[in-house]
């Protein structure tokens, strides 16, 4: 329970800390991205919605698919900050074959006869969302996924 508490509060902090209005450079050509007064924009920001629990659970379950940028190019210039980043999805099938985990493991008769062993590799999604708003007020979510290997599930024995 406290890890979802201290969850919540760093997905609420990263809402609030808006990125503002961007430069109309730093957008895809054909974005229209308008300069909004600090009232607009602080409109903008009271609009956007605070995530609740059954949000994140749904953030965990799923992977987003709206990719970094979308919402932005699609002409919503005022974003939050990026949320904390959680996993997502299930983890995958452990890969004992995969050589990005491996241990050197060498014989005590012999400390100079050693070998690398695989120990085995899983791939877990993880996502971070924020939430970017237009001039009407229109809120956009869009997603920044990475993964993180996970190793130690099993390796085949076999030296490489």
């Amino acid at each position: 329970m406290m890890k979802l508490k201290t969850l919540v509060g760093a997905v609420v902090m990263a809402l609030m800390t808006a990125c503002g209005p961007l430069e109309e450079s730093s957008v895809d050509e054909g974005a229209q991205v308008s300069t909004l007064s600090s009232e607009e924009l602080e409109k903008l920001q009271s609009s956007i919605p605070v995530p609740d629990a059954e949000m994140l659970q749904a953030l965990q379950e799923a992977c987003g698919t709206t990719p970094e940028g979308a919402c932005v190019a699609a002409g919503y210039g005022a974003c939050t900050g990026w949320s904390a980043i959680v996993d997502c999805g299930a983890i995958s099938a452990c890969d004992p074959d995969d050589v990005a985990c491996k241990i050197r493991l060498c014989d005590p008769e012999r400390p100079w006869d050693c070998s690398m062993y695989t120990t085995g590799t899983q791939y877990q999604a993880r996502n971070q969302y924020r939430v970017c708003s237009n001039p009407e007020g229109q809120t956009c979510t869009e997603y920044l996924r990475s993964s993180r290997r996970v190793c130690g599930c099993g390796g085949n024995g076999i030296p490489i």
